[in-house]
């Protein structure tokens, strides 16, 4: 039996391959390292963000930050936060940040400028803390296309330098104390798909350049200061899903080019100043629509028929209105889970349906007709004034509430 043997040049090819395999190795285990600057970016930051958990060395993309990962469920067990994550993109020779999600971890520093120094950031998510101070005006330096701020204290105004972010495609910053003007910078932001601001004190008109951004998708700014009338060019947002101007002090009558908004899946307007009424918009293209409410906006006329006509729609709220005629007969068709018409001039029969159904229906302060149906078999029907001072009697009086009883959960319900 013939023994096997290594030969000399088989043995050295085999000790070279191996020198070279722990050589690559001992490479990569040293050269994937952040880079000093970054480290000392991220120490600044964690520690004006009283941040003391918060473990930062030059080998921390590899051995972590130990941030607690958490992913946290709502009442309803709907997924509502991914947790705080720190994200590095990593070659062959170094690792560099790329994201920074520091989520519901009851920070209250200041927020810091440092962010800026870390060149590969493309996200930064703040969310639901106690952050304090402005945004810096060095963030004109960073190059993140996600820069959220929900839910903090910061206050001062939006610096116009936050318009130099040309690679900007999401700006949250609602629930803030944020206030003054908003800037006219952020019509350059080619790329801006959302821009949230609601619940802060924002004055002056909505900018003449936000006309440009023809990629947005979702523009809130509920609850502000804001003014003037709702300008025309909203026409231009033809990508727009989620269109929210609730509770401001804008003028009305809405524009004719909201029927441009083929997309729309949600329209919140509410509480329009002025004097000026229109009749119901043209909103027979946005086939898509799940949510409509349209409450005190100077609205006169009947409410058109192909309201009824997007299969999805779960709410809609057109009440303190001066609307008339009688109630769509499309809504038959809808499988709403709220109708709000109270505190209009609406007339006619109430349809039989609206007795047998289940769900919250308001038809309060109206001039409605005398019903044939004798009987009201919805717990969840308000027909408080609903009649016509001329109706002979009232056949409701049993199912007649000064309230609807509200839900335990109504924002997840109707938001």
């Amino acid at each position: 039996m013939e023994s096997s043997r290594w030969t000399m040049p088989e043995f050295k090819l085999l000790v070279l391959v191996l020198f070279v395999l722990i050589s690559l190795s001992d490479i990569r285990s040293v050269a994937q390292l952040l880079p000093a600057e970054e480290v000392e970016a991220m120490k600044l930051i964690a520690s004006k963000l009283q941040y003391s958990n918060w473990n930062v060395a030059s080998d921390s993309c590899s051995r972590g930050f130990g941030l607690n990962n958490t992913v946290t469920f709502d009442e309803e067990e709907q997924l509502v936060d991914f947790g705080s994550n720190v994200t590095c993109n990593c070659t062959a020779t170094v690792c560099h940040i790329s994201r920074i999600q520091l989520r519901g971890l009851n920070l209250a520093g200041v927020l810091p400028e440092e962010f800026a120094n870390l060149t590969n950031l493309t996200e930064i998510d703040l969310s639901r803390n106690y952050i304090n101070g402005t945004i810096p005006t060095r963030f004109s330096q960073l190059r993140v296309s996600i820069l959220n701020l929900i839910g903090n204290r910061i206050s001062g105004s939006i610096p116009e330098e936050i318009g130099d972010i040309s690679t900007l495609e999401e700006l949250v910053l609602e629930n803030n104390l944020l206030e003054g003007p908003l800037p006219q910078s952020l019509g350059r932001l080619p790329r801006l798909r959302r821009f949230l601001a609601s619940a802060n004190n924002f004055t002056g008109t909505i900018p003449e350049s936000y006309g440009n951004l023809t990629n947005l998708e979702e523009f809130r700014i509920d609850g502000s200061s804001l003014s003037g009338r709702i300008p025309d060019f909203i026409g231009n947002w033809t990508n727009l899903m989620r269109l929210d101007l609730q509770g401001t002090s804008m003028e009305g009558p809405i524009p004719s080019s909201i029927s441009l908004l083929t997309k729309l899946k949600e329209l919140r307007i509410t509480d329009l100043a002025g004097t000026s009424s229109s009749s119901f918009p043209n909103l027979q293209a946005m086939t898509q629509m799940t949510r409509l409410i349209l409450r005190n906006c100077l609205l006169n006329g009947s409410i058109p028929e192909d309201i009824g006509e997007p299969s999805d729609l779960k709410l809609i709220d057109l009440s303190f209105n001066n609307l008339s005629g009688p109630i769509p007969k499309s809504f038959l068709t809808l499988r709403f889970n709220f109708l709000f018409l109270n505190n209009n001039s609406l007339s006619g029969e109430i349809p039989a349906w609206v007795f047998s159904s289940k769900q919250k229906i308001d038809l309060s302060y109206n001039n409605f007709n005398q019903s044939q149906q004798k009987n009201c078999y919805s717990s969840s029907l308000n027909l408080v004034s609903a009649l016509s001072p001329s109706a002979t009697s009232n056949e409701y009086d049993w199912c007649l509430k000064d309230q609807l009883t509200c839900s335990s959960k109504p924002n997840r319900k109707i938001k």
